[in-house]
């Protein structure tokens, strides 16, 4: 039977007949040290450790146990569970799958290593984030640290012997970042001393790594207000000798860990930094370039979390389809004997919800590993054109899978509780708690309307339009290819005038934004769902060409798959990247209502 956590066969496709990176990138550089054999060995061990280890972790499916973190006395405490999984992934060489090997990385391609994650993101969520969180510290470390910083820190980050968080969040202190309190002073051997609270820090304390080290958002002492004012920080939980050895506790202790809708077994903390001021921190980059460094760990998070929306959804739809195929009840509507019962999944309604989860999830995957596909064209560009034209869209493309991904991977959630019916609503089976485990990714790692705004008022006039406008031009190419084909015609002439609305969307705002800016404002995530909806037609576009192409030639499995390919693709298109110009242009008129209300009117 078919796993009800991985769809591998859509990963692979994706991957090796979709983006064919067998011939654009592997055997060239930076790649030229892999080949299709060596990805197909990496995702099958990615398959198995997923399914055989990580899956097992999930609460059991009979007792619904409760999986969770635990605070006690002053310490955290990671599921037992995890211990295991922590190991297995740090000798697996997991956190560096498409690292370099001078931090004992891989160096596969960035979608091969995304597709991994997202096998491990669908068997548990809250025990990947624990080692996705140290790999973005690391990369900081990496990336802004010094020399010296890096030869203690880097290598026992990458594999495994420490951990690593991502400290921004404050009480009072959120979205807007710029009103962090947290403070660093000045050492005179060039250390800072750290004070101050940061709340909603996932994986913040655990006793998987031996220590945690935390990028820590602070402001030095007579710097400036806002953001502009912000530095960044390594400081470990406990300090380490210049031989690498752990020395004494660096004055971070953990206030408490949340009591939360899902993720259970994650540890989201408050942490206190230097509360009998010894907490010492290093700087990382410049001063005054805080959120400049951070942002390199941020986006990486954000296109994570979007992978999360996706992996999360995946395992909902999946379990869902196997329920419906063996849960009998109620008679075929053609049958002429009401006695004769039948899996739901001959019922017409059912298999609406079931095909409408399957299109988005293949839909956002495609959209998910398409940015990790652009950062790897990115790397094997041979001039700064093509890098930066690659870099653009990487841009445009954040905020989109980021929250596009997560509001639609809910749509999915929801849907496969539905499926289950009353079923779904309890423990009994797991797709209660996906969705519970979903609601977070629409709001962690800036909450989907930050994302929304986000794209609106920075990435689509990155560079007057142009990396906007790269996008929509590889979007167009790749229809001109369908339509040379002569097929999808229908499908292709609705996602190509989804592509159109988008675009005078994106420029009748740009305008509005001088004249009456709350219209936009306003409509900013609705705005990027359609862009989501038309770039989704567009990548339907392109996975059902290849698999009309390898239709004739399919049989048994495979030609159902191909087949599913090219009903996903017309379902999709036809009900609701159809709907986009519409969309767009109620999105365009002058209705201020949101802010024409008084607050009192909202409820008396």
């Amino acid at each position: 039977m078919a796993s009800q956590w991985v769809d591998e066969r859509d990963i692979r496709f994706i991957l090796h007949e979709v983006f064919n990176i067998g011939d654009v990138l592997l055997g060239k550089a930076p790649f030229e040290d892999h080949d299709t054999d060596m990805v197909n060995m990496v995702l099958d061990a990615a398959f198995k450790f997923a399914e055989n280890e990580i899956a097992p972790t999930y609460p059991d499916e009979v007792h619904r146990k409760t999986v969770e973190a635990v605070f006690k006395d002053g310490k955290v405490y990671a599921p037992e569970s995890y211990h295991r999984l922590w190991k297995l992934y740090a000798e697996g060489g997991w956190f560096g799958t498409a690292d370099s090997a001078e931090v004992g990385g891989q160096g596969l391609p960035e979608v091969v290593a995304a597709a991994c994650n997202n096998m491990f993101l669908a068997c548990n969520q809250a025990f990947t984030m624990y080692p996705a969180l140290t790999h973005g510290a690391a990369k900081l470390v990496e990336k802004f640290c010094s020399e010296e910083l890096k030869a203690i820190y880097l290598n026992k980050m990458f594999d495994g012997t420490w951990g690593g968080t991502m400290c921004l969040t404050e009480p009072g202190a959120g979205s807007d970042v710029g009103a962090l309190k947290s403070t660093a002073k000045r050492n005179p051997d060039g250390t800072y001393s750290i004070t101050g609270t940061k709340c909603f820090i996932s994986s913040g304390d655990h006793d998987l790594a031996k220590n945690i080290i935390h990028p820590v958002l602070a402001r030095i002492e007579g710097d400036p207000p806002g953001t502009k004012g912000i530095s960044i920080f390594l400081v470990p939980k406990i300090r380490v000798n210049a031989d690498g050895s752990l020395g004494a506790s660096n004055d971070v202790t953990t206030g408490n860990i949340e009591s939360k809708m899902g993720i259970h077994g994650n540890s989201t903390c408050t942490l206190n930094f230097g509360e009998n001021g010894k907490c010492i921190g290093y700087l990382m980059g410049q001063e005054r370039e805080g959120m400049k460094v951070m942002f390199h760990m941020m986006n990486e998070e954000r296109q994570g979390v979007g992978n999360m929306g996706v992996a999360l959804a995946s395992s909902a739809y999946r379990h869902a389809l196997s329920y419906a195929k063996e849960r009998i009840q109620g008679s075929n509507v053609m049958q002429k004997d009401p006695t004769v019962t039948v899996p739901i999944i001959q019922h017409p309604d059912v298999r609406r919800m079931l095909l409408k989860q399957k299109s988005i999830v293949e839909g956002i995957r495609m959209l998910c590993l398409y940015c990790y596909y652009s950062m790897d064209l990115r790397k094997a560009a041979t001039n700064d054109v093509e890098t930066e034209k690659w870099q653009g869209i990487i841009e445009v493309l954040t905020p989109i899978v980021k929250s596009y991904c997560t509001d639609m991977g809910m749509v999915v959630n929801d849907l496969a509780v539905q499926t289950y019916g009353g079923y779904g609503y309890c423990r009994e089976y797991p797709v209660e708690q996906l969705m519970r485990d979903q609601k977070i990714n629409a709001i962690y790692e800036g909450t989907n309307a930050i994302q929304a705004l986000d794209l609106l008022g920075r990435k689509l006039g990155m560079k007057k339009g142009l990396y906007f406008m790269n996008l929509i031009a590889e979007a167009k190419a790749g229809l001109a290819k369908a339509k040379s084909m002569e097929i999808f015609r229908e499908e292709t002439a609705i996602v190509d005038g989804a592509l159109d609305a988008v675009v005078k969307t994106a420029m009748d705002f740009a305008g509005l934004m001088k004249t009456n800016p709350f219209v936009p404002l306003i409509a900013a995530s609705d705005f990027l769902n359609c862009f989501g909806d038309a770039l989704l037609g567009w990548y339907h576009i392109w996975m059902a060409t290849v698999a009309a192409q390898k239709l004739p030639d399919a049989k048994g499995q495979e030609k159902s798959f191909y087949e599913g390919k090219i009903e996903s693709a017309t379902f999709f298109i036809k009900r609701t990247t159809a709907l986009v110009p519409a969309k767009c242009d109620i999105l365009k008129k002058d209705d201020i209502s949101a802010m024409r209300i008084s607050e009192e009117a909202f409820g008396i």
